[in-house]
C-alpha cells in the first residue's frame, strides 16, 4: 500500500481561493442543465485557486475483463504543462494492482494526497512518467456510488496539502456528485417516460382517456387518445377531442347497443366491454373491442374513462368466413361420398352423428342404425369382429387413431369392405370430447388389390424362378425404390435384403479392373437413357469373381418421362472360362507353332554353325595328320612338333564344342549342380588368361579386388566362364583390343567383369545375347560359332544363383557383368581362416 504524508498546513490565501472556487463551482453546476458543458470552467478555477500543474477527472468503468478501470474524461493544464489527454495509458487503465490501495481508499470516501518520490515502484513510475511530483486525488461519490476522481498534479515544485484545502476539494467533489447524480436521475425520468410513451404509442392498441357528462353518454368527451387512431381509422387524434365526434362516426346500427353498455357499466361500475363498428375517414367499416373503466366511484360525476380500442376487423372478418365455411362443410357432409359420424366418448351419452351417406352407402337409416345399441358390431363379418373389437378396445383405453378395414353387411345381405377412420377431439379442458371419423367404400379396391395380387404372384413366380437375377432401380438410388430378385443369393451368395438395404453394394463388389469401363457405360446410359448391356465380373460371398451380363432398359411413365430402370443379371461364369480357355487355348497353339518355328530357324543355325566349326578343326586336324604320315615328305623335328601342336590345338577346339553342348543338355536337364570349393580367384583368373589360345593378340589385365580374394565357388564352371567370355570379347572386337578381367567383393556375392573397348553391344540385342544358339549382328562371317558360349555363362550363373549380364563399358565397348553368389561353405570357411 502507498504510504501518503502528513498533510500540511497550506497559505491561508490559497485555502481562500479555493474555497471562491468551490462556490464557483456550485453555482455554475447549478445554473448548467450538463455538467460536462460547465466542468472545463470548473477544473480551470480550481486549478488556478489550488495553485497546481494540471486537474483532471478520471471516470470509473470496468475494462474488456470486468476488472475496476478508469478512463481520463476532461483536464485543465497550466501554461507550459504537457497535457496527458493522447496517454493511452490513461484509457482503461486498471485499479489494480498498482493503485488497488488508492482505490480501496477512494471508494470509501477518503482522499489520497502523496509525493511522488515516496511512492512504491511501480506507482513512482507511473506519475514520473506524467511529470507528476505530487498528487491529490478526491473522490467524486454520485449517490452511494464511487463514480470516479477529480485528480490535482504538481509537476514544478513539491507542495504541502493543508487538510482545509483537501477539505474545500472534497466539498467541490461533492459537487460535483450531485450535479452527475442530478443529471443521471433526470435522464432516467425522461427516458422512463419516452419508453412509457413508445409502449402506449406503439402497441396495436389505441389507448384513451374519456370524460362523460352525468346523464349524457353520446356526448362524452375524449382527454386523451394515442396517436394510433390516425392509422386505424384516419381522422387525426385533435378530432377527437371534439364533443360529440366519437358518436358521429359510430356505425348507426351499433349507437342503442352501446348507450346500453355504457348505461350500465356506469350504473354498476363493472368492465365495460363491447364490439361496436367505426365508419373510418376513406368510408370503409371498422370493427373495434372496446375495454374501459371508470376511474371514479359509481354515481361521482364527472366520470372518466381509461381505455383502449382492439382493431377487431380481421378476426370479424374471419368469423363471416367461418360461417361460410361451416355452411360449406355441411354441405360437404351431406354430399360427400364418404360416410362422415361423430360419436361421444361416454358410452352413456346417445348423441351419435352418421351423415346420410349412411343409407346411400349400406341401405341402413341412420335412424335404424340408432335404434339398436350394438347394431355396429352386430353387423360386422364374424372373421373381422375379434380385429376390430380390439383396435376399438385399444383406442377407448389409449385415445389413440383406430383405423382398421373390415367388412359391413349391407341391408341387403351382401358385404361391403369399410376403411374406418376415427379420431378423438379433446375439448378445451382437455378431456376427450367425442370420436369423429369417416368410413369409406373400398369394396372396389380391395376386388382390385385381390385381382393385382393373383398378377403379383404370376410375376413373382415367373421372375423368381428364372435363371437370371431381375432388379428395379429407381433413377436416383434409394432403398425404397429397389427390387432384386432372391435368386441372387443362389447366385452371388448374398441375399436380396442385404443388397437393397447396403449402401453402394453393387459399386463395391464390382471388379477393380471393370470399375472404369463399368463407370463410364452408367454415365453414358444414366445421360442417354439408352439401354445398358455390359459384361464385367462381380465378387461373390465367398470372395470368387462371377462373370455377370448386366443389361437393362429405361421404363418411362405415363407422361413420357423416364421412371426407372429395369434388367436382368445373367451369370456367364462358364462362358466366360469356356471362352478364356479357348482363348488359351489358340495362344498355346500360336505360341507351339511359333517356338517350332524358331526351333526349325534355330536347328538350321545350329547345324550350319556346328557343320562349320566341326568341319573346320576336323579338316585342319585330317589334313595335319596326312602331312605328317606322308613317307615323300620329310620334316625336321621341329616342323614335326608344330604340326603335332597345331593337331593339339584343334582337337582341343572339338573338344571344347563337343563339352559346350554336352553342358548345355545337361543343364536343360537339371542334371548339373555346382561343386563349391574355396578358391583363390586372383591365381585363377591369372592361370586362366595365361593358359588360354582364345585370345590371339589381345591385351589382357587381371585386377582383383581385394588380395587374396576367397570365395566358395565351382572352380570348374568358374574357368568355362571366363573362358567363353574371353573368346566372345575376341570373337568380336578388333586385333589389339585391351581387354580386362576384373573380380571385386561385393555384400551379395562376387561380381567378375570382363570387359573390352570394341564397338560394344547395340541396345536392342542384350535382352537376347545370352539365348541359346544367338549370334550378335557384329558376328566374323567367316567364324560365326554355335552361339553356346554366353549361354553357358548366363547358365553357370544361375547354377550358383546369380545372373549375367552386358551393359556398356565407361570409356566404351562393351561389359559383361557375372554376380556369383558366395554359398554358405564359403562364408564359413572365411571365417574359418580368418
Amino acid at each position: 500500500m502507498a504510504q501518503t504524508e502528513p498533510l500540511a498546513f497550506g497559505a491561508p490565501q490559497r485555502r481562500d481561493a479555493i474555497l471562491e472556487a468551490v462556490a464557483f463551482t456550485a453555482r455554475r453546476l447549478v445554473e448548467t442543465s450538463d455538467w460536462r458543458l460547465a466542468v472545463g470552467d470548473v477544473l480551470r478555477r480550481l486549478g488556478e485557486a489550488a495553485q497546481v500543474s494540471r486537474t483532471h477527472i478520471l471516470e470509473n468503468h470496468p475494462d474488456a475483463l470486468g476488472r475496476a478501470a478508469s478512463s481520463q474524461r476532461f483536464e485543465w493544464c497550466a501554461p507550459g504543462i504537457t497535457s496527458q489527454m493522447d496517454n493511452p495509458e490513461l484509457q482503461n487503465e486498471p485499479w489494480a494492482p498498482v493503485f488497488a490501495d488508492w482505490a480501496q481508499r477512494l471508494e470509501g470516501g477518503e482522499p489520497v494526497a502523496a509525493e511522488t518520490g515516496s511512492l512504491p515502484i511501480g506507482q513512482r513510475r507511473h506519475l514520473e512518467e506524467q511529470g507528476t511530483r505530487r498528487i491529490c486525488l478526491v473522490p467524486v461519490m454520485a449517490g452511494n456510488n464511487w463514480w470516479g476522481t477529480i485528480g490535482f498534479d504538481d509537476c514544478v515544485e513539491r507542495r504541502d496539502w493543508d487538510p482545509a484545502e483537501i477539505d474545500a476539494l472534497v466539498a467541490a467533489a461533492g459537487i460535483l456528485g450531485a450535479a452527475i447524480e442530478r443529471q443521471r436521475a433526470e435522464q432516467q425520468v425522461t427516458e422512463t417516460e419516452i419508453r412509457y410513451r413508445a409502449l402506449i404509442e406503439h402497441t396495436p392498441l389505441v389507448t384513451y382517456e374519456e370524460v362523460v357528462p352525468e346523464g349524457v353518454a353520446a356526448s362524452a368527451a375524449f382527454i386523451y387518445i394515442s396517436p394510433q387512431v390516425r392509422g386505424l381509422l384516419g381522422y387525426e387524434p385533435e378530432l377527437w377531442r371534439t364533443e360529440g365526434f366519437w358518436s358521429q362516426i359510430l356505425h348507426p346500427d351499433d349507437l342503442s347497443a352501446i348507450d346500453a353498455a355504457s348505461e350500465q357499466a356506469i350504473t354498476t361500475g363493472e368492465q365495460y366491454r363491447q364490439d361496436y363498428r367505426f365508419v373510418a375517414a376513406d368510408g370503409h367499416t371498422v370493427w373495434v373491442h372496446d375495454e374501459a373503466q371508470l376511474v371514479t366511484s359509481p354515481g361521482a360525476w364527472p366520470q372518466r374513462w381509461h381505455g383502449a380500442l382492439l382493431d377487431i376487423t380481421d378476426r370479424k372478418d374471419a368469423e363471416q368466413q367461418l360461417e361460410h365455411i361451416r355452411a360449406r362443410l355441411q354441405a360437404i357432409v351431406d354430399n360427400t361420398p364418404v360416410l362422415i359420424y361423430a360419436e361421444p366418448t361416454d358410452e352413456d351419452s346417445e348423441d351419435l352423428f352418421l351423415s346420410p351417406q349412411v343409407e346411400r352407402m349400406l341401405g341402413w337409416t341412420a335412424d335404424e342404425w340408432l335404434e339398436a345399441d350394438e347394431f355396429w358390431l352386430e353387423h360386422i363379418h364374424p372373421d373381422d369382429l375379434d380385429m376390430v373389437r380390439e383396435l376399438d378396445g385399444r383406442g377407448e383405453d389409449t385415445f389413440e387413431d383406430f383405423v382398421c378395414e373390415y367388412r359391413f353387411r349391407h341391408k341387403d345381405g351382401h358385404w361391403v369392405w369399410l376403411r374406418d377412420h376415427a379420431v378423438v377431439v379433446f375439448d378445451d379442458t382437455g378431456h376427450p370430447s367425442h370420436w369423429q371419423g369417416c368410413m369409406i367404400d373400398i369394396t372396389q379396391r380391395k376386388r382390385m388389390e385381390r385381382a393385382l395380387r393373383q398378377t403379383e404372384m404370376r410375376f413373382r413366380t415367373l421372375v423368381e424362378h428364372m435363371p437370371a437375377v431381375t432388379y428395379v432401380e429407381g433413377l436416383v438410388p434409394r432403398e425404397v425404390d429397389f427390387y432384386i430378385s432372391p435368386q441372387v443369393e443362389r447366385i452371388f451368395g448374398y441375399t436380396a435384403e442385404e443388397w437393397r438395404t447396403t449402401e453402394d453394394f453393387w459399386w463395391h463388389h464390382v471388379h477393380p479392373d471393370d470399375l472404369e469401363a463399368v463407370s463410364t457405360e452408367d454415365e453414358r446410359t444414366n445421360r442417354t437413357g439408352k439401354p445398358v448391356m455390359m459384361e464385367y465380373r462381380f465378387r461373390a460371398a465367398d470372395g470368387s469373381y462371377r462373370w455377370v451380363h448386366d443389361e437393362a432398359v429405361l421404363v418411362h411413365d405415363e407422361d413420357g418421362g423416364p421412371s426407372f430402370w429395369q434388367g436382368f443379371l445373367l451369370d456367364i461364369t462358364e462362358r466366360r472360362e469356356a471362352e478364356e480357355q479357348l482363348a488359351r487355348a489358340l495362344q498355346v497353339e500360336r505360341d507351339a507353332a511359333q517356338r517350332l518355328r524358331e526351333t526349325d530357324e534355330m536347328k538350321d543355325t545350329f547345324l550350319q554353325a556346328v557343320s562349320h566349326d566341326l568341319r573346320t578343326p576336323l579338316a585342319a586336324i585330317l589334313g595335319l595328320a596326312v602331312t605328317l604320315g606322308r613317307d615323300d615328305l620329310e620334316l625336321d623335328p621341329v616342323e614335326g612338333r608344330e604340326l603335332a601342336v597345331r593337331i593339339a590345338q584343334n582337337a582341343r577346339k572339338l573338344q571344347r564344342l563337343v563339352t559346350d553342348l554336352l553342358d548345355l543338355d545337361r543343364l536343360a536337364r537339371g542334371l548339373l549342380e555346382p561343386a563349391r570349393q574355396p578358391i583363390e580367384l586372383g591365381g585363377l583368373l591369372r592361370s586362366i588368361v595365361e593358359n588360354t589360345e582364345l585370345l590371339g593378340d589381345h591385351p589382357v589385365e587381371v585386377s582383383v579386388a581385394p588380395q587374396p580374394l576367397i570365395a566358395a565357388l565351382d572352380g570348374a564352371k568358374l574357368e568355362r566362364i571366363v573362358e567363353n567370355l574371353l573368346a566372345n570379347a575376341a570373337r568380336h572386337t578388333p586385333k589389339d583390343t585391351p581387354v580386362w578381367v576384373r573380380a571385386v567383393r561385393r555384400s551379395d556375392g562376387v561380381l567378375l567383369s570382363v570387359e573390352d573397348a570394341g564397338p560394344g553391344v547395340p541396345s536392342g540385342e542384350r535382352a537376347t545375347i545370352f539365348e541359346a544358339f544367338r549370334q550378335g549382328s557384329d558376328a566374323p562371317t567367316h567364324s560365326p560359332g554355335i552361339g553356346v558360349g554366353l549361354t553357358l555363362v548366363a547358365r553357370f550363373a544361375e547354377l550358383h544363383g546369380g545372373r549375367a549380364w552386358v551393359e556398356d563399358r565407361e570409356g566404351g565397348g562393351a561389359a559383361f557383368r557375372v554376380l556369383l553368389p558366395d554359398g554358405d561353405l564359403g562364408t564359413a570357411w572365411r571365417e574359418d581362416v580368418g
